[in-house]
């Protein structure tokens, strides 16, 4: 199924993850945004040149909308993730789930469809796992950048539904993406000279620029894929693994240590997308013994 690319896009994210903490006494956190979306922008550039694509759109509208929407909630959470214990700014990043549960639900309710509920349940226990894993802390004063890092959340599932009206209007994935990388490269070079001290280029800081770029970019291609013509709900909850794999990457590399709590909510993730997995399934098989 289409939203398996979830996985991958996942395991890419926490690749990436683990290349910008690598890199973070080198260089900034809006430095890797411009450099992630400069390599994005040009590979894919050079390989649509190369292989005849075309890179015009009859959909600009949508892609600015989706670009657009996507970069904002990717400052408002990195704003939140500086004013915030970086616990809590990622779970406040994992709320889009949530929202997107939110979404489908009013969807169907809509248009008298019926709601999957089974998933939407899901959701909230994979969110769950989320909360275990990363248990988050709230202070004194925490209240506007926790409201900032929530609005990054929605924002990130309504990106994720232009996705969907893109896919729908036949444009290909890479396309999506390029133009994602765009708004990026204008996006970090507005803020990096701002907020971020000079970069410092050695042979480790400029291979895990290219580590990030090229996963990151990657797994915009695979998100798009998910979000685009998966389920949904589905998607939203495999997102979820990303935490499992960077908690597994950061004991293999960084030696970060686990905790019981830590992996209770890990093996929450887990179980929450098996069943939705199942789910999802199980569906699909009645739905093609109704049409056969």
């Amino acid at each position: 199924m289409s939203s398996f690319w979830m996985l991958v896009a996942s395991f890419l994210f926490a690749v990436m993850a683990a290349s910008v903490k690598m890199a973070a006494p080198e260089i900034g956190s809006f430095s890797m945004i411009l450099w992630r979306g400069v390599f994005g922008f040009v590979t894919i550039f050079v390989w649509a040149l190369t292989t005849g694509r075309s890179l015009k759109t009859p959909c600009f509208g949508s892609h600015v909308k989706r670009s657009g929407i996507g970069t904002v909630a990717l400052g408002m959470w990195l704003y939140a993730v500086a004013n915030l214990p970086l616990s809590t700014g990622m779970t406040l990043n994992y709320t889009s789930p949530l929202f997107m549960a939110a979404f489908v639900v009013g969807a169907a309710l809509w248009y008298k469809k019926p709601v999957q509920w089974q998933l939407v349940v899901a959701t909230v226990v994979g969110f769950a796992g989320v909360v275990e894993v990363l248990q988050p802390e709230f202070h004194a004063g925490d209240m506007f950048p926790a409201l900032i890092g929530l609005a990054s959340g929605l924002l990130s599932a309504v990106a994720y539904m232009q996705i969907r009206e893109l896919t729908r209007l036949n444009e290909p994935d890479w396309r999506v993406v390029f133009y994602f990388t765009f708004f990026n490269i204008i996006f970090g070079a507005v803020t990096h000279p701002i907020f971020d001290q000079p970069d410092v280029y050695t042979t480790k800081s400029v291979l895990c620029i290219i580590v990030a770029g090229s996963s990151a970019t990657l797994a915009q291609i695979a998100l798009t894929k998910s979000y685009g013509s998966g389920n949904l709900l589905l998607s939203s909850i495999l997102s979820f693994s990303s935490i499992v794999f960077a908690v597994i990457m950061g004991v293999m590399i960084f030696g970060d240590p686990i905790e019981m709590q830590s992996l209770f909510g890990i093996a929450i993730i887990i179980f929450a997308g098996v069943c939705a997995s199942v789910i999802t399934k199980r569906a699909s098989s009645r739905e093609k013994k109704t049409h056969t």
